[in-house]
């Protein structure tokens, strides 16, 4: 896209900006969410450069320790008139941009139009000294296939949701947080910000405005919010973390409210854990000076079934599954020093697959390969300085086994012709927070392989040839949190 096409077009996006920004010059600057008003802290104490969902160290132990730090009172001894309601909510706009405006491409993204997207209610906190919670309820206007939430087009529903318990004995000598928690995302647990809704990345595009790459079951939003997990975890000397958990569709029963009844069974297309599934990971944290790092390895064994007992109310395995064996590395690095805030993330997941030849899976897609695998790849850095102005470069990439059965067809509508699922993009994002409950940015996101088609028009939609290029996207955003 030429600049100068695009600063015409940004023209539309800067009254829906600047209306939103003088509504919080309006407000107390200090406002600032419901954990941050339960520790009295400022975003940037747990939050690095204060841009959430990055957490520091303060803001990891504050997790681990089942989001119970502070002097707020437990949940029964709250005074309505002396104490702030343990509520927050956010509010995302933006206005995106497509090398390609075809509608049949896009789907039902918006047409270059600024539009408000996302509204998020959060709830939690400290309910005891030792049982803590974290509460998500989402509504959006577009089906919102990458950042987070596995709510459909003009809905609403339950989101990322956890209640954890944890107990932190500090001696001479050691260190060490036991815990356990209950939530409806596999990695919701995650403190290093290395997977799923607590990627650097916060927002993303909405719904096929911009083409979406194959991704592993893990990682990928159709395994999130279908299930609910149960684990349990250690972090000693701030040093070794270890986390078992499992994970299964309930189909009723209290659990199931977890869900939002987003499973196969009476929901069809929606995936569906109906066997137990473990997830693991296992890290080595040091923290020096205004320095820390982490290594660690990841996995999970996911037993994934179809639509065979839609409309029933039992949850008994049963019609074509698929199972998923994913395993991967991960790493972090932060620098964390006022007015300078820095981090880095990597991650490398390898998944093997074992499909039920011509036989339509959850996706409804049929494999041709008995076996398949995917390996998908992520790294970005972030730089913030006085807790302001910021910058992130972003890398994303998947490389596998070609099957024209899962991959022919991209999401957009551009078919690989061999069936590949390698497909590589970098996304540069820079951004202003004004004030610590608003941030203004601008994403472009380039491709520079789709569908193991590198340059050349070689992806097919309804007989016509595109390039990667041509699914190039970009968008002016704004979010809003109090």
């Amino acid at each position: 896209m030429k600049v100068s096409n695009l600063l015409g077009k940004a023209k539309g996006s800067a009254l829906l900006l600047l209306g939103t920004a003088s509504v919080v010059v309006s407000m107390d600057a200090n406002a600032i969410p419901v954990f941050a008003r339960q520790t009295g802290f400022k975003c940037v104490a747990c939050h690095v450069g204060g841009m959430f969902p990055q957490l520091t160290s303060l803001g990891r132990m504050f997790k681990l320790t089942g989001y119970t730090m502070g002097n707020r009172p437990n949940l029964d001894g709250l005074e309505v008139q002396n104490d702030y309601p343990p509520v927050a909510i956010m509010v995302q706009g933006a206005k995106q941009y497509y090398n390609n405006t075809s509608h049949s491409v896009n789907g039902n993204a918006p047409s270059s139009s600024a539009d408000l997207q996302v509204v998020s209610l959060f709830a939690g906190g400290k309910i005891t000294d030792n049982f803590g919670a974290f509460m998500q309820w989402t509504g959006q206007k577009y089906a919102n296939l990458q950042s987070g939430s596995q709510v459909g087009y003009n809905a609403a529903s339950i989101d990322n949701t956890e209640f954890r318990y944890a107990d932190r004995t500090v001696t001479p000598n050691s260190d060490l947080i036991l815990g356990a928690y209950i939530n409806n995302r596999a990695m919701m647990s995650d403190v290093w910000n290395n997977f799923g809704a607590w990627e650097s990345g916060w927002i993303n595009y909405f719904n096929a405005g911009n083409a979406q790459a194959p991704t592993t079951y893990l990682m990928g939003e159709s395994s999130q919010h279908a299930a609910v997990g149960v684990g349990g975890y250690f972090f000693k000397n701030k040093t070794w973390y270890g986390e078992l958990a499992v994970y299964k569709s309930p189909t009723h029963g209290p659990f199931s409210v977890l869900t939002a009844g987003a499973t196969s069974v009476g929901n069809t297309g929606v995936t569906s854990l109906l066997e137990p599934s473990p997830y693991f990971r296992f890290a080595y944290n040091k923290e020096w000076g205004a320095n820390s790092f982490e290594a660690g390895v990841h996995g999970m064994m996911s037993y994934v079934y179809g639509t065979p007992l839609f409309g029933t109310s039992n949850s008994q395995p049963g019609g074509p599954v698929s199972a998923y064996h994913d395993i991967g590395l991960d790493a972090q690095y932060q620098y964390v020093l006022d007015p300078h805030y820095f981090a880095a993330h990597a991650r490398v997941t390898r998944e093997l697959m074992n499909n039920t030849p011509g036989v339509a899976n959850w996706q409804g897609l049929i494999a041709q390969n008995a076996t398949d695998n995917l390996t998908e790849t992520y790294m970005d850095a972030t730089y913030v300085y006085e807790a302001k102005y910021g910058a992130q470069l972003s890398y994303a990439s998947a490389t596998g086994s070609s099957d024209t059965g899962l991959y022919a067809m991209g999401v957009n509508g551009a078919g690989s012709p061999t069936g590949s699922p390698n497909w590589t993009s970098w996304t540069p994002n820079i951004f202003w927070q004004p004030y610590q409950n608003l941030r203004i940015g601008y994403m472009y996101t380039y491709y520079t392989q789709m569908g193991g088609v590198n340059s050349g028009n070689g992806l097919v939609f309804n007989a016509a040839k595109f390039s990667p290029q041509n699914f190039n996207t970009s968008m002016l955003y704004v979010g809003f949190i109090y």
